[in-house]
């Protein structure tokens, strides 16, 4: 059921100005450029990369992860890839899934993410059972917040998630958005 679930996701979509499509290793030099900048990362909860290796390593890991799936931004013209998002982990028994997000710093505050996400809420809510969103958000991360109210989320909870970076449980900021 999992595996269907996000089967029934498009591979790709496309606008006038982004392609998006499921991420692959063959992107990990590009999303390395993304993942190795301290002020992405900031608020991911991942370390900061340095090699090529750990990039392919972890989109290895989200490719072979059944209840995840990521995609890729890329400009449809220059074939920069300046961001991605996806499905972290989905949750059979209540049919929800976590989303999370980043973008290239120069993207930030354009509201290119806003309209990406909004289109892929439709995607889910058109093609899976999935009922619910979340997303987790560092309590610092004021603009991440302010995104997700704008999409219709509302803030949910408080809730504990072991850190990356610090190797201990931090509280996040949960916000949810029922779909059906």
């Amino acid at each position: 059921m999992l595996v269907e679930t996000l089967q029934a996701l498009p591979s790709e979509f496309v606008s006038d100005t982004w392609h998006i499509r499921y991420m692959t290793t063959e992107d990990a030099e590009q999303l390395l450029e993304i993942w190795s900048d301290t002020k992405v990362t900031e608020y991911m909860n991942i370390e900061t990369f340095d090699t090529l290796t750990q990039a392919k390593e972890i989109i290895d890991a989200i490719d072979k992860t059944e209840t995840a799936c990521r995609y890729v931004i890329e400009n449809t013209i220059s074939k920069e890839l300046i961001g991605s998002f996806g499905i972290n982990e989905l949750y059979l028994g209540t049919m929800t899934a976590e989303i999370g997000y980043e973008l290239k710093r120069t993207y930030w505050r354009k509201g290119i993410m806003s309209t990406i996400l909004s289109t892929f809420i439709h995607v889910i809510y058109s093609t899976t059972p999935i009922r619910t969103l979340t997303a987790k958000v560092s309590p610092k991360n004021a603009p991440s917040s302010t995104l997700l109210i704008k999409l219709g989320f509302q803030f949910d909870d408080l809730v504990s998630e072991f850190d990356m970076k610090s190797k201990n449980l931090e509280k996040v900021r949960q916000y949810k958005l029922d779909l059906k």
